[in-house]
């Protein structure tokens, strides 16, 4: 039987010794976000998704992307609190059919927010107003970054909202090939880009070593996502995919003590791994890439926070907040033999 409180103390501590910060700003931005999401009826009409959605997009700016200041922070704080609709529309019981023509309705706001201009759609207005917002102030270089980050992650959380409606079992590696996509893991670089004033080269961008330490950050994000979602998704009508159910697909055998373990251990290993990197790429970085670095720091560490700070991950489990350690729970340094994330260990030469 599992023992809930042990279950909850495992989930909720994570291995990071990375320096967490936080925006200065933060009370001007938790206090621009709460203003913007009521004018703009983020929550559809419910002021208390609203004041969620609000609270999500200050949190998450000040603290993943805490480098962002004055308009550009402002700019991020719109888009970061519209940003969880695609979430709860994939984890609603909308038709199918319905999910996948918003979202891709949205997209398209994305590259063109002009399209739908006359919109009376809160969530379509919502967008215009962010991506307008953001256009101004990121550069031409940033922005095009940005959209193509987000259009990739509507695109994939498409493919998620299938997948949970169908009910279809993924195994570990189908798993992680779809998380890093859905969670927003290439979408973030866009982020990092306006955030931190840098604008890493297309030569740099196409190194493997580069690719590889980003798909690591994006991972370790999704699965620290994974457990403190545990508590809420395990109460939602339609169950999401995590790291926990494609191991116990994987190995029916495995009881949820021993996947949360074994999900634990992985992402740890990642961890371990994305330092490895880090310190690899830093040892001859320009002041772009330690930028861009420092960028995927503070989206782990603060993503490692933010369940502290939001409702929608409040529950009973998590009221005594996370716990930060600095040792893994696996000290094995060799490649996870996972086809979709091996390639990573080749780059440490």
């Amino acid at each position: 039987m599992t023992d809930a409180k042990n279950l909850g103390r495992q989930l909720l501590t994570f291995y990071c010794p990375l320096t967490p910060y936080v925006s200065p700003e933060y009370e001007e931005l938790r206090e621009f976000s709460r203003d913007w999401a009521k004018q703009s009826d983020i929550g559809e009409g419910d002021p208390r998704r609203t004041a969620v959605f609000a609270e999500l997009g200050a949190a998450f700016t000040a603290h993943l992307i805490p480098h962002a200041t004055g308009e550009t922070a402002k700019s991020f704080v719109r888009y970061n609190t519209w940003g969880w609709l695609p979430n709860d529309r994939v984890e609603s019981d909308r038709p199918l059919g319905d999910i996948i023509v918003e979202l891709g309705r949205w997209e398209h706001i994305l590259r063109s927010p002009d399209a739908w201009h006359d919109s009376t759609a809160p969530a379509d207005r919502a967008l215009r107003d962010a991506v307008l917002a953001l256009r101004k102030a990121l550069t031409p270089v940033q922005y095009e970054r940005f959209v193509a980050g987000q259009s990739q992650w509507l695109y994939s959380m498409t493919t998620e909202a299938v997948l949970v409606q169908r009910g279809t079992p993924l195994n570990v590696n189908d798993y992680l090939a779809l998380r890093f996509s859905s969670v927003g893991g290439y979408s973030a670089i866009g982020f990092m880009d306006g955030a931190t004033h840098s604008e890493i080269s297309a030569q740099e961008w196409a190194r493997p070593e580069v690719r590889a330490i980003t798909e690591a950050a994006g991972h370790i994000t999704a699965l620290d996502n994974d457990r403190y979602s545990y508590f809420k998704e395990r109460r939602m009508a339609s169950r999401k995919h995590n790291l926990f159910t494609a191991l116990c697909h994987e190995h029916p055998d495995y009881s949820l003590d021993r996947a949360v373990t074994e999900a634990v251990a992985i992402r740890d290993r990642i961890m371990t791994l994305y330092l490895r990197l880090r310190e690899r790429l830093l040892s001859d970085a320009d002041e772009d890439m330690r930028r861009y670095l420092a960028g995927w720091d503070n989206m782990i560490t603060g993503n490692i926070t933010l369940p502290t700070l939001t409702a929608r991950y409040r529950s009973a489990e998590t009221e005594n907040g996370v716990t930060v350690v600095d040792k893994p729970s696996d000290l094995i340094t060799e490649p996870l033999p996972i086809p979709t994330i091996a390639w990573w260990w080749d780059q440490l030469g």
